[in-house]
């Protein structure tokens, strides 16, 4: 039950900002911390998806650090699964609502926030395996797909909005 800790109080914080936007018609910004919430909700709990075979996660080189598996080698080829691709596409509609949110940020921004998003998910998870035995991964190929993934989605929406004469302001 521990082991839901971090993640129950995580989400109390996304819960007020979701409130508090939502109290003041800010309707793409709530939609923003309930993306935060999800990507935590996928992320920090105890809940861990794999969707590689036994014998392709045996060949992952691994380390064991503070309480959790390390992944510290990017773009093994042992890594390169499903779960892989489907971290991009679960950024993907982060990346978006940045842009929805924050239109006058620049790629520069857009790298940084992708940046930030993949390290806030993985050292979250590291946080949480060092202080309640969470049992998540702590992977350097989450960070790069998380990154590329936030920064593709604002890519995206910078195009649909230029496409179809958006104005987001």
């Amino acid at each position: 039950m521990s082991r839901w800790v971090p993640f129950g109080l995580v989400s109390l914080v996304w819960l007020f900002l979701v409130i508090k936007n939502y109290r003041q018609h800010q309707y793409r910004r709530m939609l923003w911390w309930l993306g935060c919430w999800g990507l935590s909700a996928l992320t920090w709990t105890p809940l861990a998806f794999s969707f590689g075979t036994d014998g392709e996660l045996a060949q992952i080189h691994t380390s064991w650090w503070s309480g959790g598996v390390w992944v510290l080698r990017p773009f093994d080829p042992a890594d390169m699964d499903t779960s892989f691709w489907l971290n991009i596409v679960m950024t993907m509609p982060q990346g978006m609502l940045l842009c929805l949110n924050w239109p006058r940020l620049r790629w520069p921004q857009w790298l940084l926030a992708g940046l930030g998003t993949g390290l806030a998910l993985e050292g979250g998870q590291a946080i949480g395996n060092a202080l309640v035995s969470l049992g998540r991964w702590v992977d350097i190929n989450d960070v790069i797909t998380n990154f590329t993934g936030v920064v593709l989605g604002a890519l995206v929406m910078t195009w649909v909005t230029r496409h179809w004469s958006i104005d987001l302001d």
